[in-house]
């Protein structure tokens, strides 16, 4: 990088900007259940702060996952369960309703070279609100290893009930808005031409009527540098990912997370990206493939209360004694173990329209951790000041309060 580059940072740095955007991610599912159409609108104005920027931010988020099935089968798998189910077959009670939740989200930020923090609220107006937060520390520690440590609070966004918090219409049940909070360190031995790095998390996952649960999560890789010129650059590498959750809570009946949480999960890929800036365009185009395997313990239907445990498994006997369902395993979901190919593919780019006016735009595609996601976004970013100098190089695309987990 020469010393042009580094003045053409610093003076795309201390402008403030305007920036707003749209994103569109969903989530290949159940109808009602681990199906998902998340829309954000995020807002975000950043200025200069002493060594550092500040961020004022505001993101409408909107969610739907649709309305539960009606037969047996879908319906004792959301909120009230076999018991519910049954009532609804005898018509003696209405369906669960149609899910579906929106709300704003605030935050403030702040930004330097080594550090960065953030304090905000998970979107006001869903059914469940709670703190978004973090802090994290990053700087070399010799010439060639460097280090990164954060602790931070984050919602769990896998599905509408992680997220959001959802309600049976059926019993009046509510529950959900999953957070995680913990903290991750990370280690990077870098000569310039390639490099190794090892991380290791811990979090604990809580929310409003779910079972309490862990993650402990562990990785790490090389990468090459296969080619580099001051304004492109061709990487890489092979990477390793093990995780372990201490329940299986992936479910939708009341007590459930509805977020991917498999006792065992591991994964080996091989990541590869190409950024480049041409003039007043920067893009960057990255993929991985891979093999991904994951254990799942069996759950029962209610892992937080043990008398709806027993009614439940008493309706699903009836239910199977009346024809209703097919389902031996009464009120307890079966555990289960797969291996199956693990991919990724996503695009950014941006284009400085005018001096003080840049477009960008993203779109993403992967299978990570059982569900399949697409995501596509929009953003302009408006600077105070003009700029006449070349795109922003690295790329590092806009992104919302509460990007997919």
């Amino acid at each position: 990088r020469t010393a042009m580059d580094e003045l053409n940072d610093i003076q795309q740095s201390r402008s403030p900007a305007l920036t707003v955007g749209g994103t569109v991610r969903t989530r290949q599912g159940e109808e009602g259940l681990s199906k998902l159409t998340d829309i954000q609108a995020p807002v975000e104005y950043r200025f200069p702060v002493g060594d550092g920027r500040m961020a004022l931010r505001a993101t409408p988020v909107s969610l739907d996952a649709g309305t539960p099935g009606s037969s047996y089968d879908a319906s004792s798998r959301f909120g009230g369960g076999p018991v519910a189910a049954l009532q609804q077959a005898a018509g003696s009670t209405g369906g669960a309703g149609s899910q579906s939740q929106s709300g704003v989200g605030l935050a403030v930020a702040y930004e330097s070279e080594r550090l960065q923090a953030d304090l905000g609220t998970t979107p006001l107006g869903f059914q469940h609100t709670d703190i978004n937060a973090g802090l994290k520390l990053k700087g070399p520690i010799n010439s060639e290893v460097s280090y990164s440590a954060d602790v931070s609070r984050r919602p769990v966004t896998d599905s509408l009930l992680s997220f959001a918090g959802v309600r049976d219409a059926r019993t009046g049940q509510t529950w959900g808005g999953v957070s995680a909070t913990g903290g991750r360190l990370e280690l990077t031995w870098d000569n310039g031409d390639y490099g190794v790095y090892g991380y290791g998390s811990f979090h604990a996952l809580t929310g409003e009527n779910v079972a309490s649960n862990t993650r402990l999560e562990g990785g790490g890789g090389l990468y090459w540098r296969l080619m580099r010129t001051p304004d492109s650059e061709l990487t890489a590498g092979v990477n390793f990912t093990g995780i372990g959750y201490d329940k299986n809570l992936r479910y939708f009946t009341y007590g459930h997370g509805g977020y991917f949480s498999p006792q065992q999960f591991f994964a080996a890929s091989v990541p590869i990206s190409w950024t480049q800036r041409s003039g007043r365009l920067s893009y960057l185009v990255k993929g991985s493939l891979g093999v991904q395997r994951f254990k799942e313990d069996s759950a029962p239907y209610f892992p937080t209360n043990g008398s709806l445990q027993s009614a439940a498994q008493q309706a699903a006997i009836d239910a199977a004694a009346f024809g209703l369902t097919s389902n031996t395993n009464g009120a307890f979901y079966p555990g289960q173990t797969k291996t199956g190919l693990g991919y990724s593919l996503a695009a950014a780019m941006e284009y400085q329209i005018a001096p003080q006016l840049t477009l960008g735009g993203q779109l993403a595609m992967d299978n990570a951790r059982d569900y399949r996601q697409l995501m596509g976004g929009v953003y302009l970013r408006y600077a105070f000041h003009p700029y006449s100098g070349p795109a922003a190089y690295p790329l590092t695309p806009y992104r919302s309060l509460y990007p997919s987990n």
